[in-house]
């Protein structure tokens, strides 16, 4: 893909959700320790250990990203679907011009489960502001965008970060085709 994003870009909804995981579960053991104590830790020791937990969560989290992207890459992961169904299938892409090859992932892990399905990319519509519903958020983030692919196999809805949908209709456009 062209420039490097970001480094948090396209990430908030999963530090969202697991920042505020942290929190709660921190937040319930101190309460539990703090309730069932004989002798009860004082205040100010409840609020140094609630602060150190979040500052070394941060720290964890910035290095988690930069050592991922290192190992990693910048893969370019989508959900995708028939158009006119409801379910999505997660997996990874290989975009290149009039192609597009893709590995379903396992579980929306992101362990690549059985053989690559190759599309022949006909056309590739504009991102036209449409999001998955919100009753799909537990299988899908509500933030993606959605472009329409024509295909040799129909029309295919991708499911895409906000900084990768001009990216990805450049590299899927085929040949001779103005986007």
């Amino acid at each position: 893909m062209g420039q490097k994003p970001p480094l948090f870009k396209g990430q908030a909804f999963r530090l969202v959700s697991i920042g505020i995981g942290l929190v709660v579960g921190l937040g319930a053991v101190l309460i539990v320790q703090a309730i069932s104590s004989d002798n009860p830790l004082p205040v100010r020791y409840l609020i140094g250990a609630g602060v150190a937990g979040i500052v070394i969560a941060a720290f964890a989290a910035v290095i988690g990203l930069v050592v991922g992207r290192r190992v990693f890459g910048q893969r370019l992961e989508i959900a995708l679907r028939t158009a006119g169904q409801t379910k999505w299938q997660h997996g990874r892409v290989e975009a290149s011009p009039g192609h597009l090859r893709f590995r379903r992932y396992k579980w929306q892990l992101r362990f690549v489960s059985g053989d690559p399905v190759d599309y022949s990319v006909r056309g590739v519509g504009h991102d036209t502001g449409q999001r998955p519903s919100k009753k799909q958020i537990w299988s899908v983030n509500p933030s993606l965008h959605v472009i329409e692919v024509e295909t040799d196999r129909g029309t295919l809805q991708l499911g895409v970060q906000a900084h990768q949908v001009d990216d990805l209709r450049g590299q899927l456009q085929p040949a001779g085709v103005q986007h």
